[in-house]
């Protein structure tokens, strides 16, 4: 994958960081993984592409990452998997100073708050798979916001994000 997506200049195949998509942070697992074995710099500058999507992606009002550009206002349960343990990890691993990689660990925190907060049904106690905050999008429930439905696949896909992250997170 990695030395066939990612140039010799760190440039990534198929990634446009102008979209904003946070499927495209998944890969950077990959990269977290070689960089320290193999120091070669093309994939250095790759995680910090992916890193600074991370810094500019849309939120919220309230803080939340928007599942991509093209999607406005909306969280979704996968969107946990695709970027958290990628950024956990990036902070963990390449941010020097403790108070901004504390910064970091509080924002990934902060995302499974507010999925939990904006997409937990009251009467099941599972998660919705999206939620729109603009309550525009036909699939929103125009109170909620929440999609109608649960998705078993977006469910794993948090679940397996906790795990991986609390795997990262410092015990404070």
């Amino acid at each position: 994958y990695a030395n066939e997506l990612i140039d010799s200049t760190g440039t990534i195949k198929t990634y446009k960081l102008s979209n904003q998509n946070l499927d495209m942070i998944k890969s950077g697992d990959v990269l977290l993984y070689l960089y320290p074995k193999t120091k070669e710099e093309r994939f250095l500058k790759a995680i910090e592409t992916l890193n600074s999507q991370m810094e500019t992606q849309p939120k919220t009002s309230d803080g939340g990452y928007w599942h991509k550009q093209v999607y406005p206002y909306q969280m979704w349960l996968d969107g946990l998997y695709m970027a958290e343990p990628f950024h956990t990890k990036y902070a963990l691993d390449f941010v020097e100073n403790k108070d901004n990689a504390q910064k970091i660990f509080d924002d990934v925190v902060l995302q499974f708050d507010l999925i939990q907060k904006h997409s937990r049904d009251e009467k099941s106690g599972l998660l919705f798979h999206g939620w729109d905050e603009s309550k525009e999008q036909r699939w929103a429930n125009k109170e909620t916001g929440n999609s109608q439905h649960f998705w078993s696949r977006g469910m794993g896909w948090y679940g397996m994000a906790m795990v991986d992250v609390l795997d990262f997170l410092p015990e404070n």
